[in-house]
């Protein structure tokens, strides 16, 4: 049964519908600086004549549309489908029948599946166009696993943890997740390959490569835990296929591996979720650009050999846990030089982390490649913040925290005062509520640009994901892990265990705090979203090939497409962690017609550029992108 969320209250409404109009009056492009009296004056004004202004009319800045049911740990949208897929670890959740979207308030009854499990749901089908819920059931605990996808735009979700309440381990588990379409409303769910990875693996990442498959590197084989440690890192990678034909064994990768002795070197250790982008290259191979803990390199994971050495990774780890957000900023045709946005995350620091600001970029393939530094984060430091590629080429930084690093509740056990007690592990605190863009064409020093804030906290286990409309979804949130009504620290603040043993970090969410399992769904709308007519995309084939020409057909309320025209393919990807694996665009070339509304497009040259799959395809003019469609890439 789908699960309709109640309305949201006139309250709620007017209070959108005053921002709203406040965002109109500041304009698209500029934003206006009032005092704080003038500001005061505004909103009242705002208030009274809420009332009567539609919200459909009022795009920009967030609203609040339902419930993700189970807490969104993993999100990713499956192609060709009106729905995006939230995944959790499994554990009670009461975000069904009886939640409260307006005050986050959970439901009385506990949301489980119908088959007589008794088991509470961890995984739902979000429908965009109704906001409601289909449940969806894992076959082994998906607990921080990986996620990419095949050719067909099937997901694979790999790994997992431990088992739980009779769901079955997942560490070493392959379950795939089909794409639409639907022949009406789509009634399927989970399947679980026979096949298992060759090696168990707990936040790993993955890729998905030049000829469909998914690559996956790293991670460790034990649950539980924030530090990755010797006697259980996974300095390997593998590589999985759709058809389940045998893959060739797992190989080491060299920046993966450390010995006892630098458990607590952050740069060696903090190894955890590896940041990879595939980067075009001449010889069209598998050359990913991969980062663990502060080592960089660029991996030929076709022939298993390096490629290049490239500078650490400026002054900090970079990965889990220190959880800085990573984006490969969008291909431009013809050339597709790649550029690598980092920003934020988390020092290494012990016991207490420090939440970080800077930001760099990094051109990979440059004879001498160097991290230079761009304009840093103007709200301050973030850890574990999102990285949304919007499709007119910006960044959407969202989510996170301005204190300590990634980390979730383990219920670990320490003694104090000779008596054993469960100690709650959170490990940061002071939420992200206002977003920010990042424009990589703008001049150095205004390149961010600070949108209005969210209400809601995003910490540990928040998601976000760019969806077909442009706008972006944001969901998640759980520091506990498991449900929490609370959030609240419990005792034994701040130490906690890691690996079996005391931890050398220290918890860093305030013994006074409370984030308790999020369940209510946002869209952030970008400014662009507020204007009057955006273009239509009238027609475009359903496939397209490598190095090819093809048809797009569009429109401007009706008539033609003029002045700065952009078509550009983007993969949304698989968001978790921070990490959003898979996620890429390019800005292909093309023609116009002379009448203005027919456009001949220049396909990606190679999978290099963009592995094969089902991407989406927005028209952007002058700033202002269509609603993305669905298009087949591949050989």
């Amino acid at each position: 049964m789908g699960l309709q969320m109640s309305p949201i209250s006139p309250e709620a409404r007017a209070e959108g519908r005053a921002a709203c109009i406040i965002r109109r009056l500041e304009g698209l492009a500029t934003y206006v600086l009032f005092t704080k009296v003038k500001m005061q004056l505004l909103i009242l004004i705002c208030l009274v004549l809420s009332a009567s202004l539609p919200l459909a009319n009022c795009a920009a800045g967030f609203r609040t549309v339902g419930s993700s049911g189970c807490a969104a740990q993993m999100v990713f949208l499956p192609p060709n489908s009106t729905t995006a897929v939230f995944i959790d670890n499994y554990h009670e959740n009461f975000g069904g029948p009886g939640y409260d979207i307006d005050t986050g308030r959970p439901s009385t009854q506990s949301y489980r599946y119908d088959d007589g499990s008794g088991l509470s749901v961890f995984g739902t089908e979000y429908n965009l166009l109704t906001n409601g819920l289909r449940k969806l059931k894992p076959l082994s605990n998906t607990f921080c696993s990986a996620g990419s996808f095949f050719a067909d735009g099937t997901l694979a979700n790999i790994a997992g943890a431990e088992a739980a309440n009779g769901v079955a381990q997942g560490f070493n588990k392959i379950r795939t997740y089909a794409p639409g379409p639907c022949s009406g409303a789509c009634t399927h769910d989970w399947l679980e390959k026979s096949t298992t990875l060759q090696h168990t693996r707990w936040y790993p990442s993955a890729q998905t490569l030049l000829d469909g498959s998914v690559l996956v590197v790293g991670g460790a084989d034990a649950g539980g835990l924030v530090l990755n440690e010797a006697n259980i890192n996974v300095p390997t990678y593998e590589i999985i296929y759709q058809d389940g034909r045998a893959p060739p064994a797992p190989v080491g990768l060299p920046i993966l591996d450390f010995t006892p002795d630098q458990n607590l070197v952050p740069g060696k250790s903090y190894n955890l979720y590896p940041i990879l982008h595939l980067l075009p290259n001449p010889s069209v191979a598998n050359q990913i650009f991969t980062v663990a803990g502060n080592q960089v390199v660029i991996w030929d994971y076709t022939r298993d050999a390096l490629v290049k050495s490239l500078p650490n990774t400026p002054l900090q780890p970079r990965t889990f846990p220190s959880s800085a957000t990573s984006v490969l900023l969008p291909l431009v045709a013809p050339n597709y030089t790649p550029r690598v946005l980092l920003c934020g995350g988390s020092s290494g620091d012990v016991p207490d982390p420090l939440a970080l600001s800077d930001c760099y970029t990094i051109d990979p393939l440059d004879a001498t490649p160097t991290w230079q530094s761009t304009d840093s984060l103007p709200n301050g430091p973030q850890t574990m913040s999102d990285g949304i590629l919007l499709p007119d080429g910006t960044v959407l930084i969202i989510n996170g925290g301005r204190i300590g690093s990634g980390g979730g509740f383990m219920v670990p056990q320490i003694h104090i005062l000779a008596s054993l007690v469960k100690v709650n592990l959170f490990k940061a605190d002071n939420p992200v509520f206002q977003p920010v863009i990042y424009d990589p064409t703008a001049a150095a020093g205004s390149r961010f640009t600070t949108m209005l804030s969210s209400s809601i906290p995003r910490l540990y286990h928040s998601t976000a994901i760019l969806l077909p409309s442009g706008e972006v979804l944001v969901a998640g949130s759980n520091p506990a892990v498991g449900y929490s009504a609370n959030g609240r620290v419990s005792g034994g603040w701040p130490l906690f265990n890691n690996n079996g043993h005391r931890c050398a970090l220290h918890q860093q969410q305030k013994n006074s705090s409370s984030y308790p399992t999020e369940y209510r769904v946002e869209i952030f709308s970008p400014p662009y979203m507020s204007v009057p007519a955006r273009p239509v995309i009238t027609s475009i084939p359903s496939d397209i090939s490598y190095g090819s020409t093809f048809q797009v057909e569009a429109s401007l309320s009706g008539g033609r497409i003029e002045g700065n025209i952009q078509m550009a393919l983007c993969h949304p990807g698989f968001h978790t962690h921070s990490v959003g694996m898979g996620q890429r665009m390019v800005v292909m070339s093309f023609t116009a017609a002379a009448n203005g509304n027919s456009f001949t497009v220049s396909s990606p040259s190679n999978p290099s550029v963009m592995p094969p799959g089902v991407y989406l395809l927005f028209v952007t003019n002058n700033g202002i992108p269509s609603v993305g469609t669905w298009i087949e890439l591949g050989s």
